[in-house]
């Protein structure tokens, strides 16, 4: 009897051993290999998804052969329930257990956003929204309160500008069916940001409003180190969207924003072509005599100084060209060159000469693409 009872308890062993053995070749062996695609898998896991659901996407996109297995081992380490939502980049042939580590690991693939310089921010909430699978207008309410509120706190604004009467110029740009103004116009920095799956609207506005400020305050801090003075970060800001809507070259940024300036000094208007194609949604497009008469405070060939904010949002490169001007530069106009760039002159008669070489240039290319 004892022999029969010690085979019985050696099978037992060898009974148990192998099946340890097999479980842990299963939870920790490499999962499924796709001969004809070896290319890595994006599985994205959205928040609040659960560990069952993962496996079973996991099973269909062909990473993991067993569900119970990935279950079961989870559960063994206290783990069944601490999936982190994101995007992860996962390798066929991985185990199940490496499969896990993954995906409570937090440590997710990010999607990648670039906002280029000088877009506006319904632009720019558009292309955030796409990016991040949220509302653009959610993101620009956001974006509009978080700058009302730096607004309010004064440190925005100069004291005339009040927070009430922003609003009033604001509202009374608008133009109904083609532009709505926004308080978070030129506050939303251009770069190329990296953000991970899920998130919201509103973390994605503070983001950008934040970083945007920041640079503000770098680039005013270098100004005040040197004696400047402007009268506003809001000016500041302003002045520089208009700076980046018309430099196409890095080294005429300083040159353009000092025309401007020499302008606001004379008391000139800066009949500045952004301000308008701005108002009217046509950058990029042709300007025509009649857009310059629209009526709007926006509008720099009808009124003097600057507008009452900014038109899109300029890079950081922008930013300090206006914050320093080149203070060299005693030209009062520039024209386009026909190539790229701009000829900059001190009289208005330097200035017509400069614009009849642009027209001919551009005749007599015209009569040679005809």
């Amino acid at each position: 009897m004892m022999r029969w009872l010690a085979r019985i308890f050696l099978l037992m062993l060898v009974v148990s051993a192998g099946g340890a053995w097999w479980a842990w070749t299963q939870w920790a062996g490499p999962g499924p290999q796709r001969a004809e695609n070896t290319d890595s898998v994006l599985v994205e896991v959205p928040p609040g998804m659960t560990l069952s659901a993962a496996a079973d996407t996991l099973v269909n996109r062909g990473l993991l052969r067993n569900r119970t297995v990935l279950l079961l081992g989870a559960r063994s380490q206290g783990l069944d329930r601490g999936l982190r939502a994101g995007l992860y980049r996962l390798e066929p042939g991985t185990s199940p257990r490496e499969l896990l580590a993954n995906l409570t690991s937090g440590q997710s693939v990010q999607i990648r956003v670039t906002v280029a310089e000088g877009l506006d921010a319904e632009t720019t909430a558009s292309i955030m929204g796409e990016a991040l699978g949220f509302k653009a207008r959610r993101f620009l309410a956001v974006a509009d309160s978080l700058v009302r509120f730096q607004a309010g706190a004064g440190n925005l604004l100069i004291p005339q500008h009040s927070v009430a009467r922003m609003d009033s110029l604001l509202a009374q740009a608008s133009l109904p069916g083609i532009r709505s103004f926004h308080w978070c116009e030129g506050y939303l920095a251009p770069d190329t940001y990296f953000f991970s799956v899920g998130t919201a609207a509103d973390a994605a506005a503070a983001h950008l409003v934040q970083t945007q400020l920041k640079r503000l305050e770098l680039a005013l801090s270098q100004v005040r180190a040197q004696g400047a003075v402007f009268a506003s970060t809001h000016q500041l800001l302003t002045l520089a969207s208009i700076v980046e809507a018309e430099a196409r070259h890095e080294e005429e940024r300083p040159l353009i924003a000092a025309v401007y300036s020499n302008r606001l000094e004379r008391n000139w208007r800066l009949e500045a072509d952004p301000t308008v194609a701005y108002i009217l949604k046509k950058r990029g497009k042709r300007m025509f005599f009649k857009d310059l008469e629209v009526d709007s405070p926006y509008n720099a060939y009808q009124n003097k100084g600057l507008p009452p904010g900014p038109i899109g949002n300029p890079g950081f490169s922008a930013i300090l060209a206006t914050a320093q001007p080149d203070s060299a530069c005693a030209a009062m106009f520039f024209v386009s060159d026909g190539k790229g760039g701009h000829v900059f002159s001190r009289t208005m008669r330097e200035h017509e000469e400069a614009v009849q070489r642009f027209r001919q240039s551009k005749s007599a290319e015209r009569r040679r693409q005809n």
